[in-house]
């Protein structure tokens, strides 16, 4: 009797995995898209992206909260020690495709302009141990500060509901632009170029 109980456990556990998570959440948010189209009429989303934009809780314009998280070395970052940097905070899992293919751009952001001081990347992983982070990052050579919110209650205060979402954020802690989704075409140097500009700007 016990061992069949101790193997029931080890099943639940074993189906309750990041990957699973994040698959609920999308199911959860297509339904949460459908059932606001049929009781909000013409105004509602109609698209998985355009729910994202409605559910973000932090504004353009806005200050962007504060947060302190654990890194994957067992050190703390906070938002707040790069205040005086522009800062792009890029929220990503290990398992996420397109959160993969935007790492190298994120990286080179980095490399620019690591020397200068005037802006920083920062990775915030959602929901996954600090050793699969740090084997990511040693996979794809990532050295931009990376941090784990490991409930996911960071992604809730933005109110992100999918992977990845990146946020623009100025030299004074102001958001200014934000894209939902993998980063592609200009929309990486376009959010750059905005918060160094304001940066620029505030000196």
């Amino acid at each position: 009797m016990r061992t069949t109980e101790a193997r029931g456990a080890h099943v639940l556990q074993s189906a309750i995995t990041p990957r699973r998570i994040a698959a609920l959440a999308l199911v959860v948010a297509i339904g949460a898209l459908f059932a606001w189209r049929e009781l909000g009429g013409d105004d509602a989303p109609t698209t998985i992206l355009e729910a994202g934009e409605a559910a973000l809780e932090v504004a353009v314009g806005e200050p962007v909260p504060d947060f302190q998280l654990d890194t994957p070395h067992g050190d703390t970052l906070r938002l707040s020690d790069y205040r005086g940097q522009a800062v792009v905070l890029n929220f990503w899992a290990t398992w996420c495709a397109p959160c993969r293919a935007e790492m190298p751009e994120l990286q080179a952001v980095h490399d620019q302009y690591a020397a200068s001081g005037a802006l920083t990347v920062i990775g915030v992983d959602e929901l996954e141990p600090p050793e699969a982070v740090i084997a990511f990052t040693e996979e794809l050579d990532l050295t931009f500060p990376m941090a784990l919110d490991r409930d996911g209650e960071l992604a809730q205060v933005f109110g992100l509901i999918g992977l990845p979402g990146t946020f623009f954020i100025d030299a004074d802690g102001i958001l200014r632009d934000r894209v939902l989704g993998q980063l592609h075409g200009d929309l990486l140097t376009d959010g750059v170029a905005a918060i160094l500009d304001d940066t620029v700007a505030t000196r």
